[in-house]
């Protein structure tokens, strides 16, 4: 993978000085064709990233901090309810015995601060540049000229009856993953905006103030006993009493937990880019397990976060569930999408060929034997 893409760019770099420099225009419209592609894609993905960001701005602009503060309680308090009916409510146990037990909160803290955007990035930038790289292949250079730059994807006549994700092709691998996270990531924020959720660190705080001076805790203290570990023990990176973050975050930004949802569509990511193991390799041999290992141990991340978010008393198990949830809607909406479109232009093609190829002759019958 790596010498391909060292090749990609390579060929790239040769190619935008040619298609500068040189005489086709057909050159330079395909150098810029790739460049809007990455641009375009880089802007979708940014502007997703900051949906936390946006819902803070839409709610500091459309209602007074008062009321979002009172629904937001309100709304934690629905969640709470919930939990206790449904037995789930656990979170102030769970962080009580993992400070008893282990500690580390600086370490924690963060981890919640930092390995949640940080590994969501790698990720869309690593099926990003695949994309990019299988595009600039893909590119017919000595056909430039005639004003053909892209190879044709092939496809098939018949209508598909499910999307196999190992039969499409990186570009298509990366719409779909795109699309998936992009969705979910934008049913968080419609969550962010109308279910506006107190976390557990805020419900006993009597003392933490926004940038313009307005109480953001509920000072509930004698039924909840929280402890806001980032207020307490502060991370490596940034904390609630930075300027820019109380600007920008937004503080009931709880539900649909966007740390569970990133965390388990990276998971998701690599166990499909990965591919199933090798029917090659012994069922029993250390290979076959190191390759199981590197295929499915990804899922202890989401695993680990959903533990980090809560014992930090930033989030309910509630919105671990609802982020698990937007993101099994986000991905069954997509795949069912590119599945009726894969259908359509299976028919569409069917249609576009010659009445001989779309029904051909049946084989003549035998003669009845007398």
């Amino acid at each position: 993978m790596k010498r391909g893409l060292a090749l990609a760019f390579k060929q790239l770099r040769r190619k935008v000085v040619v298609g500068i420099a040189g005489p086709s225009s057909h050159q330079r419209q395909a150098v810029v064709s790739l460049a809007l592609v990455v641009l375009t894609e880089l802007a979708l993905l940014v502007l997703t990233f900051c949906t936390n960001f946006l819902s803070a701005y839409v709610h500091n602009t459309a209602e007074a901090f008062r009321g979002f503060r009172l629904r937001a309680l309100a709304n934690a308090q629905h969640v709470v309810a919930f939990e206790r009916a449904t037995g789930l409510f656990f979170e102030q146990p769970l962080q009580r015995w993992h400070d008893a037990r282990f500690g580390g909160w600086r370490f924690w803290n963060t981890y919640y601060a930092g390995v949640h955007p940080v590994v969501t990035v790698v990720f869309l930038v690593f099926i990003l540049v695949r994309m990019f790289a299988w595009k600039l292949v893909r590119v017919n250079w000595k056909r430039l000229n005639e004003g053909s730059a892209f190879e044709p994807e092939r496809a098939a006549v018949r209508a598909p009856a499910r999307v196999a994700f190992g039969e499409l092709t990186p570009a298509q691998q990366y719409r779909f993953l795109r699309a998936v996270w992009v969705l979910g990531a934008w049913l968080c924020f419609v969550g962010f905006l109308l279910v506006p959720v107190m976390p557990p660190r805020l419900l006993p705080a009597c003392d933490f103030f926004n940038s313009a001076g307005a109480n953001v805790g509920a000072c509930l203290t004698p039924e909840y006993a929280f402890v806001d570990t980032i207020g307490a023990h502060g991370s490596l990176l940034w904390d609630w009493n930075d300027e820019s973050v109380k600007t920008l975050n937004n503080p009931y930004a709880a539900f649909p937990s966007q740390h569970t949802l990133f965390a388990a569509w990276c998971a998701i990511t690599w166990i499909l880019l990965v591919g199933p193991a090798s029917p090659a390799v012994p069922a029993r041999s250390a290979r076959y397990f190191l390759r199981g290992l590197a295929r499915w141990g990804i899922v202890a991340y989401p695993l680990v976060t959903i533990y980090c978010i809560v014992i930090t008393a930033n989030h309910y198990i509630a919105d671990a569930l609802g982020g698990l949830v937007a993101l099994a809607i986000s991905y069954v909406a997509v795949h069912c999408y590119h599945l009726h479109s894969a259908r359509s232009a299976a028919r569409d093609r069917h249609h576009e060929l010659p009445l001989a190829a779309r029904f051909p002759p049946r084989p003549p019958m035998a003669e009845a034997l007398v």
